[in-house]
């Protein structure tokens, strides 16, 4: 037994954690407890695999695989993607390998789940100053969270994937490894435009001095190395750097099921209407995010791990409910970053635990179809949750405030 007892208490060292093989079984555990929910539910199609995904899919078969990368959305009836060409690699990668359409799509989206709870329990060691078990939770959450299942078991969305290299840019970030945070905020932009809601804590750490601004170059060359094999097979260009470009004017809904302000104006409005009002609030918000940054500059800041990101999840949040267009699932990084959050308190837990309630309702609209008609509920305690992360983040400033005097 003494034997038994020394092997689970020894000590091995991933991905920076300090971890005991007792720690790794438990890990192990909920890692494969995590993978069997989101297999119990691979055979769900949902709206979006049924009118969108299956059909890009197909339409990369019937190109023969890399050839779809030439063939440009819009101009052609053979390709109506409209996702970035990052995602479009994988479509192709996984034709090649063959199989179900659809649990190729899941596996994809499963297997960046695990890198985002790797992730996460990296970042909550760093706010636990060490501590394995709270780091362990933080892990497990991630992979039991009912919007992180649903996601990828589910839907078979892919926002685990620019999720999990904006969770790895905060992780770096937060070492202060300027390098890495760019070239992984870079990937996960390449993903996806919805990366941009990691950018105005960026800039208030650029401001805190915890950020290099000469390593900024570094977004605009990885960028540009991810085209390349779109290049290569025959895309133009400048139709590939405006792929962003057109998405945001795909929508003209204030509100794409994200109970966010503009749950409170009625859906009645003429498309002219909504479009002035989507300008707006687009730069209302960048407005709004300018008076925190202007705030912070001068302010005591800690510099823990907490306070950062305490400002991540408050940042991104108050980013979700001024900007129109927002879709329910556009909350993923700042629910992966609430497990690390909530573990560091009771209070926080709590903080959490809501959040989770509010996007589960969300999600079930779109795909179950909730009992839950009405966003603007919803929206208040949205509301309530940015006050209260606010607050908190501003009781942290002035503990900070009163340590320096």
């Amino acid at each position: 037994m003494r034997i038994i007892d020394d092997y689970f208490d020894t000590e091995i060292s991933v991905s920076g954690v300090k971890l005991r093989m007792l720690d790794l079984l438990f890990g192990a555990v909920m890692l494969g407890l995590g993978i069997a929910v989101r297999l119990a539910l691979f055979d769900f199609e949902s709206g979006d695999y049924s009118f969108f995904l299956s059909t890009w899919m197909q339409e990369c078969h019937d190109a023969g695989g890399f050839s779809y990368l030439s063939i440009t959305p819009g101009i052609s009836d053979d390709s109506t993607i409209n996702y970035g060409c990052m995602y479009q690699y994988i479509i192709v990668l996984l034709h090649y390998i063959g199989g179900n359409d659809l649990h190729l799509l899941k596996t994809v989206s499963v297997f960046f789940d695990m890198i985002c709870a790797v992730t996460i329990l990296r970042i909550a060691y760093l706010v636990t100053d060490g501590d394995v078990k709270k780091s362990l939770m933080a892990f497990g959450v991630v992979m039991f969270l009912p919007t992180c299942v649903l996601n990828s078991g589910a839907w078979a969305q892919c926002d685990s994937v620019y999720t999990a290299f904006a969770l790895l840019s905060v992780y770096h970030l937060m070492k202060e490894n300027n390098a890495r945070f760019f070239i992984y905020l870079a990937i996960s932009y390449s993903f996806k435009q919805q990366a941009v809601f990691i950018v105005p804590f960026a800039i208030i750490m650029w401001l805190k001095g915890k950020i290099k601004i000469r390593y900024i170059f570094i977004f605009p060359v990885i960028i540009l190395l991810t085209l390349v094999p779109a290049l290569i097979a025959g895309r133009d260009f400048f139709e590939l750097i405006s792929i962003y470009l057109k998405q945001v004017t795909t929508y003209s809904r204030l509100t794409m099921n994200y109970p966010n302000i503009y749950s409170f104006v009625s859906e009645g409005l003429s498309k002219e209407s909504r479009l002035m009002l989507i300008s707006c609030g687009t730069v209302c918000c960048i407005l709004l995010l300018g008076m925190v940054a202007y705030y912070m500059r001068d302010k005591a800041f800690d510099g823990s791990f907490l306070s950062m990101v305490t400002l991540a999840v408050f940042t991104v949040l108050l980013c979700l409910y001024a900007l129109p267009v927002m879709h329910e699932r556009y909350g993923y990084i700042a629910e992966l970053l609430l497990a690390v959050y909530g573990i560091t308190s009771y209070k926080r837990m709590g903080i959490c635990a809501v959040v989770q309630a509010v996007s589960v309702i969300t999600y079930s609209r779109f795909l179950f179809g909730s009992t839950v008609k009405e966003l603007w509920p919803l929206a208040f305690i949205n509301l309530a949750i940015i006050l209260a992360i606010g607050y908190d983040l501003y009781m942290q400033i002035r503990r900070a405030e009163e340590k320096n005097d």
